[in-house]
């Protein structure tokens, strides 16, 4: 008998709840349905981070909550646009069309970024580019949309974060309003005309504060006694790479020098004062719109992006990545609190999660003899350019390798009268002899045939043919690209394997069982859990399950 996943669940929930009574729960929904993604958090962190955390933050959530320990993305490449689409539509990219944060576009053989928009698009509160941002690249709805559907437009639906994607992803395409930061002298949070002409009166209030620059006037040391961090490293060593300005990769940092020294606001995403920054802002949110202060559900989404930021330069085992974690831990404290008093404990429901996780850097791995290493992505695209011409004849048969994907050049397969799949397969088997490539699958055969195990899931799940390449690879685990222009220090993401996958799904308050929940979960499985919970239609393109365990009866 082959039951899917899905309907397992579903038969073991409905087993146990026989002879149980329950009303209709839909009928008193959460006022407020808070949604956190942290950008690039480990599920790991909670466990290594545990001591040192406090009551109010990731400790009340596993407390009083619902926490999957295996849960993960079950698709590539895990980047920030991908995920947050991911959680919050509950699908992965060959359905809601965010296949990575960089999208190669055959007819134009140039990148177009994943919130990118339409020249009738405009910022609103700043003039360059960072504002001409909206959802139009999404192809599925949200649980955002959803919401505004099943209350008929009434409910409150905002998105918040330091990145523009992280903010507008999860809006879909009917969001009330998504804001995002600008950086720059000022400092101020932004929108465009997707949702708006003029920013509210609120957001020009407390941009005027210039909180920005006021928390930059500081410097950033440990919160706690060196004695009790959990690094695997001193503070000094070759792995990571120094915040924009600064010397060295080391606390104590004056945050001051390094702002007065850029004139720019922008040095802030690297430090746990982003984080602080998100939340003054969610939080000013939460009082100026009134949110979650009459029976229909609003929502509130956030996604705290310094993690990412500092985490690619520093690495998973740095002590401050422990300490932005130490501190964004507090920053959690502080939004439930206020949560509880403006909203009211046991009236709203929170979910957090993260986009995806992250490797250790590269050449730390080396350095202990593990497997691991670096791929020059130029050097591969000459490896098989040269191979493909020996074969197939001369020409650019190459148009661009980006996202473990090989584009190639359509128009000269047409005129030398090759079919496709023949100079897929080459490519394919070209890749496989690399000595730093784990699997390599044609987009003719993502297209025809259903994949089951390994990796190729994954790349399945991620491949949509009018926006992936002909070719997608994987790397082997421990190797990927260099991030940035120090090639040996920090780390990145994207791959399928459990380090870039794994990550956590916590949820609490209303509605919410107390439990750890232990089973494999998919990050898919968040927005229709929340569409249960709320009594609403999933989106349209979800493909997750209710995570039954994690809901009261």
């Amino acid at each position: 008998m082959n039951i899917t996943r899905c309907s397992a669940q579903f038969l073991a929930l409905s087993i146990a709840a026989m002879g149980t009574a329950q009303g209709p729960t839909w009928q008193n929904p959460p006022k407020l349905v808070v949604g956190i993604v942290v950008d690039q958090m480990r599920t790991d962190y909670i466990y290594r981070y545990w001591n040192n955390f406090g009551e109010g933050g990731f400790k009340r959530m596993v407390h009083e909550g619902a926490f999957l320990r295996d849960a993960h993305f079950d698709h590539v490449p895990t980047e920030t646009g991908p995920g947050h689409a991911g959680v919050y539509t509950g699908t992965t990219p060959s359905r809601h069309g965010i296949v990575a944060n960089e999208i190669f576009q055959r007819a134009t053989q140039t990148t177009r970024y994943c919130a990118s928009a339409a020249d009738s698009v405009h910022g609103v509160g700043c003039d360059d580019i960072i504002g001409r941002r909206s959802p139009e690249n999404l192809l599925t709805t949200t649980i955002a949309d959803e919401l505004e559907r099943r209350t008929d437009g009434l409910s409150k639906t905002i998105g918040i974060a330091i990145k523009d994607r992280g903010a507008i992803l999860p809006m879909g395409r009917t969001g009330d309003a998504a804001y995002w930061f600008a950086g720059g002298a000022d400092g101020a949070f932004v929108t465009s005309t997707w949702y708006t002409d003029s920013l509210p009166p609120w957001v020009l209030r407390f941009n005027g504060e210039k909180l920005a620059a006021s928390h930059l006037g500081r410097t950033w040391d440990l919160l706690l006694p060196e004695a009790r961090y959990r690094q695997a490293l001193p503070d000094e060593n070759g792995y990571e790479a120094p915040l924009a300005g600064a010397a060295t990769p080391t606390l104590p940092l004056d945050l001051k020098a390094l702002f007065k020294a850029s004139g720019s606001t922008g040095i802030i995403t690297s430090t746990p004062w982003g984080n602080t920054l998100t939340t003054d802002f969610a939080l000013a949110a939460l009082s100026n719109e009134g949110l979650g202060t009459d029976p229909i559900t609003d929502l509130l989404a956030i996604s705290y992006s310094s993690t990412d930021i500092l985490g690619h330069r520093m690495g998973p085992r740095a002590i401050e990545v422990e300490d932005m974690y130490l501190r964004l831990d507090l920053e959690l404290a502080r939004l439930f609190a206020e949560l509880d008093k403006k909203v009211g404990k046991g009236q709203y429901t929170v979910f957090l999660t993260a986009d995806h996780a992250a490797p250790d850097v590269p050449q730390y791995l080396k350095d202990l003899h593990g497997s691991a290493g670096y791929v020059d992505a130029v050097e591969l695209e000459k490896v098989l350019e040269r191979e493909l011409e020996a074969l197939m004849g001369p020409g650019r048969w190459v148009r661009r390798v980006i996202n473990e994907q090989v584009f190639l050049n359509d128009s000269l397969i047409t005129a030398m009268k090759f079919e496709p799949l023949r100079v897929q397969r080459a490519v394919a088997e070209i890749l496989l002899r690399q000595p730093f490539v784990a699997e390599a699958l044609c987009a003719i055969d993502l297209m025809r045939s259903d994949f089951t195990e390994g990796v190729r899931p994954g790349m399945q799940r991620g491949f949509m043919p009018s926006r992936s390449g002909d070719v997608l690879f994987a790397y082997r685990p421990g190797y990927f690209e260099p991030y940035g222009t120090t090639p040996t220090k920090g780390t990145t993401h994207g791959s399928a394997w459990n380090y870039d996958t794994h990550v956590p799904i916590l949820f609490m308050g209303k509605g919410i069982m107390h439990r750890e929940i232990t089973r494999r979960a998919s990050v898919t499985d968040i927005a229709p859990t929340i569409a249960l919970l709320v009594g609403m239609t999933m989106p349209d393109g979800s493909t997750g399950c209710v995570l039954g365990e994690a809901l009261a009866p």
